[in-house]
């Protein structure tokens, strides 16, 4: 997959410094093993890493599609495009509007959009659990209030009764 170099300087952006000192090391024209990477690395001075943390760079940069794994265990990169830009004559504008874009950091919007996605889900799970949590102390609380006015009603009965009795006994 071929990048331009403001795409590939935006997904570098992403990655880790070792990553970043290591990407320029992968060869384009033919693919090296961690090893020989390693090796250059530690040639031109870029870093001074093990082998193992150049693995773990390299298949950082694998992950994020920088570089391509042709043969087991040998990375290479590829060549950058570059997009010509055609210059067409501007037509003549009918008011003069100013509109400033700002170009976004592409990977920091799409962390927000998927932070706010998990804030949005988790909301509507909170609130239907909220509501569903709330039905069932509404049925509680009315099942409560109806033990309690028939124990009213029971206690009602036995003072009736209690009185009939001592009615009764008095009588006797």
């Amino acid at each position: 997959m071929a990048f331009t170099e403001s795409r590939i300087q935006q997904l570098l952006a992403g990655q880790s410094s070792t990553a970043q000192k290591i990407y320029p090391l992968v060869p384009i024209q033919e693919p090296w093993s961690a090893h020989d990477i390693h090796c250059a690395a530690l040639a031109k001075n870029a870093t001074s890493v093990s082998v193992h943390s150049v693995r773990r760079a390299l298949g950082e940069l694998k992950d994020a599609g920088i570089i391509r794994e042709p043969v087991g265990s040998k990375f290479q990169r590829d060549a950058v495009t570059i997009k010509l830009r055609i210059d067409k004559p501007m037509q003549k504008a009918v008011g003069d509007t100013v509109v400033s874009i700002k170009k976004p950091e592409v990977q920091a919007l799409d962390a927000l959009d998927g932070l706010s996605s998990e804030v949005v889900a988790l909301g509507v799970e909170f609130g239907s659990r909220m509501k569903a949590l709330a039905g069932r102390i509404e049925e509680v609380a009315l099942a409560v209030e109806a033990e309690r006015e028939a124990n009213a009603q029971a206690s009602a009965k036995l003072k009736q009764l209690q009185s009939l009795l001592k009615a009764i006994g008095g009588a006797a």
